[in-house]
């Protein structure tokens, strides 16, 4: 017995220890349901063995579980008799049903025929028994039917109810069924199995009519409920500690002496205080010319025992010399407190983003539609990255996939390849630089169009085509994470496509966001300084890198971690900010929130456990693969994938597999699919066939639709190339020519 008992005893130890654990941890949905499962079973099991103790000789005292398990065991065994044994029945249940995941099963099914056949025995138990069998409560509830329908009639209702409670069971299992069967969607080949050829035509040219709202739909799968967890996964802000207003007194002492030491005369009129540097706005005297206070900068920071000091001579639009040193309790900005703030909640563009807070401490926000464009530089750790991550994410909190539309360019395929996922992409992150260039030709083929289509419209940009037309147009970011690496290798044609875009996308609602570490002048150009008149300067290594970027020095001054210089659009004055942080956690919470909001529709269509898939594809990180099976190693963890989510929810490997495989996950914008003029030239000049033309051939047609996605994925190729084979096919009459929104139609039969 005492054995017994030690057991017991590390076994609730083990227990506690384990749920203690899993508290602590941000538990996935899943991993709570075992848990609570695990602690279900586990609480029946205990109440089961000590009602069995107690029944043994009835004694309170040798209950397995103390005096408290027998004193329970013997009230609840007082209540019930000996039906009380379906109550810790039905507790296990419960508990294995929220460790399958399948809750229909044993806790809607299972414990409701256990709850049922539990009420009906106790109660059967109270017409013919005394209290010991049937509980103090069933003989009473016995007692009281039988005195007013006798014995015959109670025995007959307890017949009535037992039928009923199987007969509705039975009825409950064939609804599960039959709607599990409605989401299975007939394939395409049953559907055409019984129709005549005519009937499939007349098919086909209603699918032509409605294929564009199909696809709009699929851009919008109704995923706005994310929007209420958005700002959850963002860092709550902390309130830094306040400079002493001793120090700054002890620093303006200093200032005015050490630069009337210098032979400079005057006062400092005014103290700033921002989250990262404190400004003196020092008046000199009249005589005083402003480029000598410039020119002592290095002494001046030498007494005021500054690591780093700035000197803005003068403060545009007033009559005072700005002298920035670094704060001594610099205060963090978080991403969180500028997107609750009133004035970014009131501003309905989606393109209206947060910049940072200014040098006073107040939030500061501009419209990438008036900039039109954005070139970011500075070397690595300054903030640049955490700034591009910090605006994307303040659009992805406005915008839904039908307003905002991104391309993302990233050579170095570390910092943009987080975003894999979010349907508001086009396609997936663009790391090859043959592909990314492509992409640039297809965006001028894209603002061409959307030219012809307001011309014939009748309208002159964007805005006046969505306030007057139905069928609204997204706007396009084009994100270029490292502009240095596509100019290395491609720079004529890389820097002849951002001018042009540059100089006339604006208006069609193509934007570009431009960041580098290296802002010398074979990266940034004259003809690209001149196109991107808004530009964001962070920390960078030299006087020259400053000038560079900015036309001005500075930058070199800043301290690095988010602290910018910001020229904005319609002035030349830059502006002293400090941009908000947000971590690549928070990142990758809020890209799976999107990414998992938007596939949960999707899979929904097919898949009756859609949730249940869900959280298997975010605990697992797949959002990537699913989204583009086509990615490096993609295959292999898909397959991987697939066995797991057979074993887990039984659904079957490969038909998940052919679901992901045909899915076009990145919903289409029309203007992209145009193939590209130069490259249609090119190949009726008599370039030969692609070696995988004729396999390419071969799945279009099995398919009866063809694209650049289903090819990249069935054949395992990059995006430039399978584009090519659609042109080939085209050229060769396999199948038709673009038609915007619609699929290409296949010519030819097999």
């Amino acid at each position: 017995m005492i054995a017994f008992y030690v057991f017991i005893g590390i076994l609730l130890f083990i227990l506690a220890i384990f749920g203690i654990f899993f508290s602590l941890k941000e538990m996935e949905r899943r991993k709570k349901m075992i848990y609570n499962g695990i602690a279900l079973s586990f609480i029946g099991i205990l109440i089961l063995m000590s009602f069995v103790s107690y029944i043994i000789d009835f004694e309170i005292s040798n209950n397995l579980f103390g005096s408290i398990g027998g004193f329970l065991s013997r009230f609840f065994f007082n209540a019930f008799g000996y039906t009380f044994f379906f109550i810790p029945l039905l507790i296990i249940i419960s508990g294995i049903g929220l460790i399958k995941n399948d809750v229909k099963k044993y806790i809607l099914r299972i414990g409701s025929i256990i709850s049922g056949i539990f009420i009906i025995t106790f109660m059967t138990l109270g017409y013919f028994t005394n209290e010991r069998f049937a509980g103090y409560i069933g003989f009473k509830l016995g007692e009281f039917i039988v005195s007013k329908i006798g014995h015959l009639g109670s025995f007959l209702l307890s017949f009535f109810l037992l039928f009923s409670l199987f007969f509705i069971n039975f009825e409950l299992g064939r609804f599960f069924r039959k709607k599990e069967e409605d989401k299975i969607p007939e394939t395409p080949i049953e559907k055409e199995e019984n129709k005549t050829e005519e009937n499939i035509v007349e098919e086909k040219k209603k699918k032509k009519v409605e294929r564009i709202k199909e696809i709009t739909q699929q851009e919008i799968p109704k995923i706005s409920g994310y929007k209420e967890k958005f700002l959850s996964f963002l860092q709550e802000p902390i309130k830094g500690l306040e400079e002493d207003r001793t120090f700054l007194e002890e620093k303006r002492i200093l200032l005015e002496e050490k630069l009337k030491d210098l032979g400079i005369e005057g006062k400092v009129k005014n103290i700033l205080v921002g989250p990262v540097v404190i400004r003196f706005e020092y008046k000199p005297s009249s005589n005083i010319k402003i480029s000598k206070i410039s020119s002592l900068s290095d002494d001046i920071a030498m007494a005021l025992k500054a690591e780093k000091l700035r000197v803005l001579a003068p403060i545009p639009g007033k009559e005072v010399v700005g002298i920035e040193i670094p704060r001594k309790n610099r205060d963090t900005v978080y991403l969180k407190e500028l997107l609750t703030d009133q004035n970014f909640l009131k501003n309905q563009s989606v393109l209206f983003v947060p910049i940072g807070k200014d040098i006073t401490g107040n939030p500061y926000f501009a419209e990438i539609g008036e900039m039109p464009h954005l070139l970011v530089a500075g070397a690595t750790g300054s903030g640049k990255s955490v700034f591009i991550n910090s605006l994307i994410t303040s659009i992805l909190f406005k915008s839904l996939p039908q307003d905002t539309r991104f391309i993302m360019i990233d050579p170095k395929r570390i910092e943009l390849s987080i975003y894999n996922g979010i349907p508001h992409l086009i396609s997936p992150v663009i790391t090859e630089t043959d592909h990314a260039v492509r992409v640039l030709k297809q965006s001028l083929n894209c603002m061409e169009v959307r030219y012809a289509e307001f011309a014939k419209v009748g309208v002159r940009d964007i805005y006046g085509y969505n306030s007057k037309m139905r069928e609204k147009m997204p706007f396009v970011l084009i994100v270029i994470d490292e502009l240095a690496d596509l100019l290395l290798q491609r720079g004529k044609e890389v820097e002849n496509a951002l001018v042009r875009l540059a100089q006339k996308s604006r208006a069609v609602g193509i934007h570009l966001i431009l960041a580098t570490q290296r802002p010398s002048v074979d990266v940034i150009t004259g003809l690209i300084k001149a196109n991107f008149p808004s530009r964001i300067a962070f920390q960078v290594a030299s006087r020259h890198d400053a000038k560079t970027i900015m036309d001005n020095t500075g930058a070199e001054k800043l301290l690095g971690k988010g602290d910018m210089l910001f020229i904005p659009p319609k002035s030349g004055i830059p502006i002293r900010l400090h941009g908000p942080s947000i971590t690549t956690e928070e990142t990758k919470n809020i890209v799976k929130l999107i990414g998992g909001a938007y596939l949960e529709q999707l899979l929904k269509k097919r898949f009756e456990k859609s949730d249940r898939i869900i959280e298997l594809i975010l605990e697992e990180e797949m959002l990537d693969v699913i989204s583009e099976p086509s990615l490096p190693g993609g295959e292999e963890r898909l397959n991987d994938f697939a066995i797991l989510l057979e074993k887990e929810t039984g659904i079957n490997k490969d038909e998940f597999i052919e679901f992901i495989e045909s899915l076009e996950y990145y919903p289409t914008l029309p203007e992209f699919e145009m193939p590209i003029k130069e490259e249609i030239k090119q190949e009726e000049t008599g370039k030969e066939l692609d070696e995988l033309f004729e396999e390419a051939k071969r799945i279009v047609i099995q398919h009866r639709t063809a694209s650049a996605s289903l090819l990249q994925r069935k054949l395992n190729i990059g995006y430039n190339r399978a584009a090519r084979l659609i042109d080939q096919l085209e050229a060769m009459g396999i199948v038709g020519p673009f038609k915007g929104s619609k699929s290409r139609d296949v010519l030819i039969k097999e």
